[in-house]
């Protein structure tokens, strides 16, 4: 259960992930999208964290943008 925030949990993944022998292709992320309209959801393979911090955490703890990434919109307020 994770207990860091948000910007920091790449930690809990990376930690996650050497539990479990998963290889950074293994990994799923599901996060918010602000440039998304509100319930739209798109799926996406690797690239950058596009300015989502904890996306960015992700990629720095695995030292991988491989991971395939379930983009959930929230819209812009």
């Amino acid at each position: 259960k994770p207990r860091r925030l948000m910007n920091l949990n790449g930690l809990s993944v990376a930690s996650a992930a050497e539990i479990y022998s998963l290889r950074p292709a293994d990994i799923y992320l599901v996060h918010d999208e602000l440039d998304k309209a509100l319930g739209k959801v798109a799926i996406k393979l690797g690239g950058s964290a596009r300015g989502h911090n904890g996306v960015r955490s992700c990629i720095s703890a695995l030292h991988s943008n491989e991971m395939t990434r379930l983009r959930v919109g929230i819209g812009r307020p």
